[in-house]
């Protein structure tokens, strides 16, 4: 049965924007770490074969993915070993089969001389060659490098979760290729769904096996770099799984080097380089190294610069660490560090930390503000700059000042002075214009005014005390001549003294 190994891609952490504004800001203290001791963004390696790659590269290349230098002994040794195979698979008898018996052949020998065991983890090739161990890209690897040695047409497919070989095979009749799978995980693997004769003993009996033939969901074809680089790719994904973010960071750096020349490959090592410096910005903010992640960050553009992916890890690492800036109340810091990474940002995220550190300083100095009258007259001192003048902050700042000079308002009818009240209402209006809820708070004033005077006024007149009573209204009237239910009262109290 064929056997499959997951074949992870870097995972993703999600990056969020730190939320600000909150009723208790916290100031974070950082650890800040010598930036020496941050991953390196240097790749792993670099591997030069100039406008070659043969199938002595693949192997190499390959080595060096599986942090086993060709030049160190344990490569010597794998090297050896494949040069022996290639040996065989190169042989005039080997060569004189026709295409179809090479390809068969080539996974029988594989099989016999190296491959035993199949792991699922298990991506290196020195230690393939060491002790036989495999999984779905190792074995395809070698089988790549061997029928390419041999001067066959094969090539990698990969899915989600899979990577094996395809065979193509020239069509005498049409001039075109016949294209053939093979399952390198499986000894029987050429040509899925195909019954093969099974030997079993020396004397020649022997049985028939199936490798069920796959509809690999999702497949698709990939050039020799590419393949290669699988091997790292899975390394830096159980790296990534680990935290290991000073193995992971260099070598998906390494598999972004080495195959930034190939085309049309849906593969894309760039963006899992980017993905996996996405983690370890998300790891580092977690920690609250805000600071310490975006100088990282500073290095990997440098060295990089900036796709699409880490553009926006780089703009919401640089917002949360200037949140962080703000939340101290070093506004000016806060300045100085967007000023210093615009042009590594684009105009929409620049205007927007631009607009949160505005914001942030606002309601920093509300919060520091000993009442509502340094509340005021600080919003009036912000209002002529520029950014308090674009539309939705001019709005924001008239809503605060509405709301000072309403606590003001609501503060004086506490105490009962209403009249007092009503004129600060009038004094609001004055200063910020019109104004929906400062007119209805004066109308409230007025309305809880003659409310006032009137539940006094009922009281004495329940009584029979009608001289109070109008003393009351004339009171009350005297403050607000115009008052309907003051004047209403009025009335009513003349009729009951005339009956009297």
């Amino acid at each position: 049965m064929t056997r499959n190994i997951l074949f992870c891609r870097t995972r993703v952490f999600f990056l969020f924007y730190l939320g600000f504004f909150c009723a208790t800001l916290f100031t974070f203290a950082q650890e800040v770490s010598p930036i020496a001791n941050l991953p390196s963004v240097e790749p792993l390696f670099l591997y030069d074969c100039g406008d070659s790659f043969d199938d002595e590269d693949i192997i190499k290349a390959a080595l060096e993915f599986s942090e086993c230098p060709a030049s160190s002994a344990e490569g010597q040794a794998a090297l050896l070993r494949y040069a022996n195979l290639r040996q065989s698979a190169t042989s005039p008898s080997f060569l004189s089969l026709n295409q179809v018996e090479r390809a068969e052949k080539i996974l029988s020998l594989m099989y016999e001389k190296v491959i035993v065991a199949y792991k699922e983890r298990q991506t290196r090739l020195n230690v393939m060659f060491a002790n036989g161990s495999y999984n779905c890209v190792s074995s395809s690897l070698l089988y790549l490098a061997l029928a390419k040695a041999c001067g066959l047409d094969v090539r990698g497919q990969v899915t989600p979760n899979h990577a094996f070989c395809t065979l193509y095979v020239t069509d005498g009749s049409g001039g075109g290729k016949a294209k053939i799978d093979v399952e390198t995980t499986n000894p029987y693997g050429f040509n899925p769904g195909i019954r093969q004769n099974v030997q079993v003993d020396a004397s020649g009996g022997g049985r028939y096996t199936v490798v069920p033939k796959r509809n690999y969901s999702g497949r698709y074809e990939v050039e020799d770099r590419v393949f290669v680089s699988l091997v790292g790719a899975n390394l830096a994904s159980d790296y990534d799984k680990a935290e290991n973010w000073q193995r992971a960071v260099p070598m998906l750096a390494a598999c972004a080097a080495f195959t930034k020349n190939c085309k049309n490959s849906k593969h894309d090592n760039r963006l899992e380089f980017e993905k996996m410096c996405t983690n370890y910005v998300v790891s580092l903010q977690r920690e609250k190294q805000f600071g310490l992640a975006i100088e990282w960050l500073d290095t990997v553009l440098a060295k990089w610069g900036s796709g699409n992916e880490l553009l926006k890890t780089y703009e919401k690492t640089l917002s949360n660490y200037i949140i962080s800036i703000c939340r101290k109340g070093s506004f000016s810091s806060a300045k100085d560090c967007l000023e210093q990474r615009r042009g590594k940002i684009g105009a929409q995220a620049s205007a927007r930390i631009e607009q949160l550190i505005f914001e942030s300083e606002v309601q920093w100095h509300l919060d520091e503000a000993r009442g509502d009258d340094a509340a005021i007259e600080y919003l009036h001192g912000i209002r002529s700059l520029e950014i308090a003048k674009q539309p939705r902050n001019a709005s924001k700042i008239k809503q605060r000042l509405e709301q000072h000079w309403l606590n003001k308002i609501n503060a004086a009818q506490a105490d009962g002075d209403f009249l007092y009240a009503a004129t600060i209402a009038d004094q609001g209006m004055a200063d910020i214009g019109s104004s929906g809820i400062l007119s209805n708070a004066k109308r409230n004033c007025f309305h809880n005014y003659d409310a006032f005077y009137h539940n006094k006024f009922a009281d004495f007149t329940n009584k029979k005390r009608y001289e109070e009573a109008l003393d009351v209204l004339n009171e009350g009237l005297s403050g607000n001549p115009e008052s309907q239910t003051l004047k209403k009262d009025l009335k009513l109290l003349q009729n009951m003294m005339d009956r009297e």
